[in-house]
């Protein structure tokens, strides 16, 4: 039995495998020692903990695990992953970035664009085993924010989906721009590299997924639990080595 956490800049994810099933998974934004030994309590049989962090220190989780006796799998231990990096910082490569790439090499077969969109939106290519690289930008909610803190006026607002066509208060045309300006951008993107890679699949993950479901073209797979995923099949490639 196997867990797995996901500590991005928004929230903090975890999931339960059990015989490479998840079968527990749940969301919070206020993690801390005593909710990560809330479950290992809960799920004494744990073997191995692997941890996608982006965020915070989080040095307690290993210092628990090194007191249980549970495996605590590192991901930047490059030698362990089942795909080979050709990016040429991989110290930067945030471990997000890497437990997607691992969970579509093992997931689908080819060439791979895999699109996560959360605080920020990045983009990776995995050619069958490959990770090649990709690129970075803001995410809805930073983009809107960004327009508030860099200006005198414009409001501090929620982001809200709008099937409005033009803006006709200052609120919906921030809210416009800044869902425009994300759609085009994916589209863009993703043509971008079809040009180079035409047989690509496009995977998409992430929080904000529902905000582009049914709005754009050549998306092969919505995959939620993809970065869960991942860092599961890191532990097993962990496990057989």
């Amino acid at each position: 039995m196997n867990l797995v956490i996901d500590i991005g800049n928004t929230n903090i994810k975890w999931g339960v495998f059990r015989n490479n099933k998840m079968i527990e998974y749940d969301s919070t934004n206020a993690f801390s020692v005593e909710y990560f030994e809330n479950i290992l309590s809960k799920y004494s049989m744990l073997k191995a903990v692997c941890v996608s962090n982006t965020a915070e220190n989080v040095n307690y989780i290993n210092e628990c695990c090194l007191k249980l006796n549970i495996n605590y799998v590192a991901i930047k231990d490059f030698s362990k992953l089942p795909v080979e990096i050709q990016y040429k910082t991989k110290d930067t490569l945030g471990s997000d970035r890497i437990a997607l790439a691992v969970g579509a090499a093992t997931k689908y077969s080819g060439t791979k664009l895999i699109i996560d969109l959360g605080t920020c939106i990045t983009y990776d290519i995995v050619v069958d085993n490959l990770y090649v690289g990709g690129q970075i930008s803001p995410g809805l909610k930073m983009r809107l924010g960004a327009l508030h803190l860099h200006t005198q006026q414009l409001p501090d607002i929620n982001f809200q989906e709008t099937s409005l066509f033009i803006g006709t208060t200052t609120t919906e045309s921030m809210l416009i721009g800044v869902y425009d300006s994300f759609v085009f951008e994916i589209q863009n993107v993703i043509e971008k590299y079809k040009s180079r890679y035409p047989n690509i699949r496009v995977v998409i993950t992430g929080g904000d997924m529902k905000m582009i479901k049914n709005k754009i073209k050549n998306i092969n797979f919505f995959d939620p639990y993809l970065l869960m995923e991942g860092l599961n099949y890191i532990i097993a490639c962990n496990e057989d080595n």
